[in-house]
């Protein structure tokens, strides 16, 4: 994705200042949730809640200008020329040896122990299994593989994370404007005053 990203970036970045909205806050949102596993349909989405706080209209032609962008600037994946096919086996053979299998032969002790074992596990009733399964809590020895549920959690709090600052930045933004409506009035009303006191 660096291709995309070199050229994606700066037209995303002008787009954004030219609808005169934070590219800082909303570049990194916008570009998090492109580059995620999502469908182009969830991907729209997401544009549209942000967009939607940003615009008053327009907003489906916006979410399809940076969808399509964001396309054409994604790098094309190169198809490799289809070689021999004979000829890539036999080099795929040639460089992987054949892996042969030896069986283990057991003395007789180590079988005796072993018969042992599996007529005590197979003497077990299906109760007793059912009883021993019940009251055994899973195995701490083995944990479970969340590493999938990791990524698409931290990316989630990511965008989560992006979204709430620009809410943050636009309700500074919306403040800022009334502060300075305010101060602008009541600079008004001075001036007012000062004339109407210049002129007694």
């Amino acid at each position: 994705m660096a291709a995309s990203v070199s050229e994606f970036e700066p037209w995303l970045s002008a787009k954004l200042k030219s609808l005169k909205t934070d590219e800082g806050v909303f570049g990194n949102y916008i570009s998090g949730i492109l580059e995620s596993e999502d469908s182009i349909d969830e991907k729209k989405d997401a544009l549209e809640g942000i967009l939607s706080e940003i615009l008053e209209s327009n907003i489906t032609e916006h979410i399809n200008e940076i969808i399509e962008k964001w396309e054409s600037c994604k790098p094309k994946e190169v198809l490799k020329p289809v070689a021999d096919v004979d000829l890539q086996l036999a080099k795929l053979l040639e460089s992987q040896s054949l892996a042969t299998t030896t069986r283990r032969e057991y003395t007789d002790e180590e079988k005796k122990i072993r018969e042992a074992i599996l007529s005590q596990y197979s003497q077990l009733s299906d109760n007793e299994e059912d009883q021993c399964n019940a009251e055994e809590p899973e195995s701490s020895d083995l944990v479970k593989n969340t590493n999938a549920l990791d990524v698409a959690a931290a990316a989630k709090e990511r965008r989560e994370q992006a979204r709430l600052e620009a809410q943050r930045k636009k309700e500074k933004d919306r403040e800022d404007r009334e502060k300075q409506k305010q101060l602008k009035e009541e600079k008004k009303e001075k001036r007012k005053t000062q004339k109407g006191e210049r002129k007694r």
